[in-house]
């Protein structure tokens, strides 16, 4: 089974060595930025996420409506989260969204640093199959808790909708033949993310893969 990568239009940025921020010193280190909140940008990129950027349970995963948290920042192959994000994922499951960590137990620590009140963290997320429109819901709704929780102190529901936050979605569409992950940047007030992302989701063409192989074999013709 052959695994691509696909990004459709400009090139966001070069993963290289680090997925969200420039590259840092060490190679084996990747690093998740954080976006301001007082900016009111609104911005739809592809995301040049490969296969080799995604845990393995990740790609190994059936297709449905599972979102799954990509870490922080992952060093020497184990994922970094904030040591908030447990409480998170139980919020958004108290709220009906289907999430679990992409990185296995074993496979990922937690760190406490970042305190600023006025920075939302870049949240990255990926998907076995295609973003459905239940799917856009829950990636709002982890947009709107991951803000609430970064601002603090019960925020109100309209200083939440205006903080500015950056997603990037990987989606891994897959037959036995290959795998195909597409990768999606949406950086908005979490007011308008939803809405962004159904518009990029229907402008984009769909995504080719070659048939899946059948065991099938055509009878040989008996025409003279």
């Amino acid at each position: 089974m052959r695994l691509l990568s696909l990004t459709v239009g400009p090139r966001s940025r070069s993963l290289g060595s680090n997925l969200f921020q420039e590259p840092l010193s060490s190679e084996s280190e990747r690093d998740w930025s954080m976006t301001d909140t007082r900016s009111s940008q609104k911005c739809v990129v592809p995301w040049d996420v490969s296969v080799g950027d995604l845990p393995t349970q990740v790609l190994a995963a059936r297709a449905g409506g599972r979102l799954f948290l990509l870490p922080d920042k992952t060093i020497d192959g184990v994922g970094i989260y904030r040591d908030d994000v447990a409480g998170l994922l139980k919020t958004l499951r108290h709220h009906g969204v289907d999430i679990g960590f992409a990185s296995a137990r074993e496979d990922r620590r937690y760190l406490s640093e970042y305190g600023a009140a006025d920075v939302v963290a870049v949240i990255a997320l990926a998907v076995a199959g295609s973003l459905t429109s239940d799917l856009i819901k829950s990636v709002s709704l982890v947009l709107w808790h991951r803000a609430r929780s970064a601002l603090g102190a019960d925020p109100v529901r309209d200083e939440v909708g205006s903080a500015n936050v950056t997603v990037r979605i990987a989606e891994i569409v897959r037959n036995d033949q290959e795998t195909v992950v597409r990768g999606l940047e949406v950086t908005s007030p979490v007011a308008d993310i939803e809405s962004l992302i159904r518009d990029a989701i229907s402008d984009r063409r769909p995504t080719w893969l070659p048939p899946e192989a059948s065991d099938a074999i055509a009878p040989e013709s008996t025409s003279e």
